[in-house]
């Protein structure tokens, strides 16, 4: 069933995914605004322009979510297609 339901997603390999696993809302900013607000479980995706895949992203292509106790996680790569972000706490080392 999942890969029939992955089969017919148009555009999969150019959606850059973000999903939050926190546990908490978020609130998820991008070129300076408010790109979007997830609560827990919940994603949303761009389609981003080839040009934003870049070796080293420029300020404003970061991605940073605020939870609502004021933890930050900051997506440090550059925005590519067919990637995902998944806003987490980190594993127990």
């Amino acid at each position: 069933m999942t890969l029939a339901l992955a089969a017919c997603q148009p555009y999969r390999d150019e959606i850059f995914n973000i999903v939050n696993e926190t546990g908490e809302n978020v609130v998820v900013t991008w070129s300076g605004g408010v790109y979007a607000r997830l609560p827990p479980g919940r994603s949303t995706e761009k389609i981003p322009p080839p040009n934003r895949c870049r070796v080293t992203p420029l300020p404003d292509d970061r991605f940073t979510a605020t939870t609502e106790t004021g933890k930050r996680y900051t997506y440090g790569r550059p925005m590519c297609q067919g990637e995902t972000w998944h806003i987490r706490k980190p594993l127990p080392s």
